[in-house]
């Protein structure tokens, strides 16, 4: 009686506490990050670099109606993801979006004319269009 009683409490416990343990350990969740960056413009997008928690991933230059997926792992439970890239002469940086459980560590980050960004976070589907950033 002791020891199952015992064996519950710590069940209750480790499953009260299951955002604590490092993400490495938490084989109940995604395990890596996936960001797909497609570039839609009229243009090549040059010195592309996707932020992944103040860490940067470079994928260089996205030619035109290319994309490119960047699989990052994951060490926090949520991730902020920022895209900084160079569009003609001007220089464009924004802030796409925070990757959580809630999304499956997902986001699409598609690039449009004169730069304009739009983000489609969660799992994906190829023909869908995203809301504006």
């Amino acid at each position: 009686m002791n020891r199952s009683l015992l064996f519950v409490l710590l069940v209750l416990f480790a499953w009260s506490n299951l955002d604590r343990f490092p993400p490495e350990w938490q084989f109940w969740r995604a395990s890596e990050a996936t960001i797909r960056v497609q570039n839609l413009s009229d243009r090549d997008l040059s010195e592309v670099i996707v932020w992944v928690s103040s860490v940067p991933q470079q994928i260089g230059t996205l030619r035109k109606d290319g994309s490119k997926d960047v699989k990052v792992p994951r060490r926090n439970p949520m991730l902020d993801v920022g895209i900084s890239f160079r569009y003609g002469t001007d220089s464009i940086g924004r802030h796409a979006g925070t990757l959580d459980g809630g999304n499956g560590y997902k986001m699409k980050i598609l690039t449009h004319f004169a730069g304009v960004m739009t983000v489609e976070e969660g799992p994906w589907s190829e023909g869908a269009q995203a809301s504006p950033r």
